[in-house]
């Protein structure tokens, strides 16, 4: 999450400084390469402190005696001005200005040593000449890194800094990529781990859909066992070691690969279309209602996971209000993927003119209200949180483009919702998780603390 706010920054960084020379754009992508490296640091340790750049923070300004504020809570704890310069006479000459008084002095880490050697030098004259105190403060806050007690970004020589500096968005893509790499990796102990238990969720929905096809219509089947399906990994805490790579990928706008991978957008209209495929064959008499719900159910829920593990991952505990908030969000994401699908299985089989037409029309109404019926049961469940007052809302404007003019718009507005929510939690600050814990009954509510979380 660090990586893909950074990303924003470099964005930010890359159009206002495309016109400079490469030296000075690579000086202000040197802050912020530092203040990243800092904060990934920070939340590995799980620590509170955080590095801000000046120039991008809220108000700020790129003049500012301290380009980088170390903030911890509303406390700022440090402050850090950073010389990028090929010149290590003219950066030990910059770095004693009296205005840097007590920030640490931040240069490339393979300058470190000769701009030392020469404020070393300037410590040789008289103690009471003039500037020996602002050369002898710049000489003890002088380093190649950032630190906080144990945290520290990483030293950047001068040469990097400046091939970073050619393409600033091509770096932080990389550290996008290692950055979710590391963090899918520490979420499930191997790819195949990831892949196992996102498949045996899916595989799950399938039979679950299977079974009730026989009980009720093949598309409330769908999406009701994709919802359980989310619910109960919810309730088991199967999701839980897959919900970091998927926060991360919702705020990048794609799915893991244990997710059936690619864009956001390209996965849900690929899921509407394995769902529109099995529709067809259902209407041709060529599948029976409970294959048509197997299929739909595992294309669905594979599209839909994303908000199923940032419900559980980002939630303070996994329990049954969670694990039914996570089933109603799951539920209406594979309810507008289901009903995309039939929608178009409807067009094809009228085309044709199949003889299970008229089942398929059926089936889309039996969808689409049962779509609508999990939003109004979701809703209402527990107190107000910013699943309640935020995702959920944001997934009717999803339902109204189902009827619209252009329903091939919900699909879209879907992938566009869960990009944007699929990274936040059920319970956004602890006044909220208060009043949470306040409103339920404690004997149903099994509490789970897990301090290496």
């Amino acid at each position: 999450m660090e990586t893909l706010d950074a990303r924003e920054t470099v964005q930010r960084l890359a159009r206002r400084y495309a016109g400079l020379a490469n030296a000075q754009r690579a000086g202000h992508l040197f802050e912020v390469e530092h203040a990243l490296a800092f904060n990934q640091a920070a939340a590995r340790a799980g620590a509170g402190v955080r590095a801000v750049v000046s120039e991008w923070m809220g108000g700020g300004s790129h003049t500012a005696p301290a380009d980088i504020l170390l903030i911890d809570g509303t406390r700022t704890v440090g402050r850090v001005q950073a010389k990028l310069m090929a010149s290590a006479a003219d950066t030990a000459h910059r770095l004693r200005r009296e205005h840097y008084t007590g920030m640490t002095r931040l240069v490339a880490a393979d300058k470190v040593a000769v701009v030392d050697s020469l404020l070393e030098r300037r410590l040789t004259m008289h103690p009471d000449g003039i500037g020996f105190a602002a050369y002898a403060d710049a000489r003890a806050h002088l380093g190649g890194t950032i630190r906080y007690g144990n945290i520290g970004s990483q030293p950047v020589d001068l040469a990097d800094a400046h091939g970073h500096g050619m393409d600033p968005q091509k770096w932080i893509g990389g550290r996008v990529r290692a950055a979710a790499g590391q963090e899918a990796a520490a979420a499930a102990a191997t790819g195949a781990a990831a892949g196992a238990a996102a498949t045996a969720v899916i595989t799950a929905a399938g039979q679950l859909g299977r079974i009730r096809a026989g009980e009720t219509s093949p598309a409330q089947a769908a999406l009701t066992a994709a919802a359980a399906a989310a619910r109960g990994a919810a309730h088991s805490g199967t999701l839980a070691g897959l919900s970091s790579a998927v926060r991360s990928a919702g705020r990048a706008g794609r799915l893991p690969a244990a997710f059936g991978g690619g864009e956001l957008a390209s996965a849900t209209a690929t899921a509407a279309l394995a769902v529109a495929g099995a529709g067809y064959d259902f209407a041709q008499d060529r599948i029976d209602g409970g294959e048509f719900a197997a299929r739909s159910a595992e294309a669905a829920l594979r599209a839909s996971l994303a908000w199923a593990c940032s419900a559980v991952g980002q939630s303070v505990v996994p329990v049954p209000v969670v694990g039914a908030l996570a089933g109603g969000l799951v539920g209406q994401a594979a309810g507008t993927v289901i009903v995309q699908g039939l929608q178009a299985a409807v067009l094809i089989a009228r085309g044709t003119r199949s003889a299970g037409t008229r089942t398929l029309e059926h089936e889309l109404l039996a969808a689409s209200l049962t779509t609508g019926l999990l939003a109004t049961a979701a809703a209402s469940l527990g107190p107000r949180t910013h699943a309640r007052t935020t995702v959920l809302p944001a997934l009717g404007p999803v339902r109204n483009d189902l009827t619209g003019t252009d329903p091939a718009r919900a699909l879209s507005s879907l992938a566009a919702v869960t990009s944007l929510h699929a990274g936040l939690p059920l319970h956004l600050t602890p006044e909220e998780f208060d009043s949470w814990m306040s409103d339920t009954v404690p004997d149903e509510m099994p509490l789970v603390l897990d301090p290496n979380w």
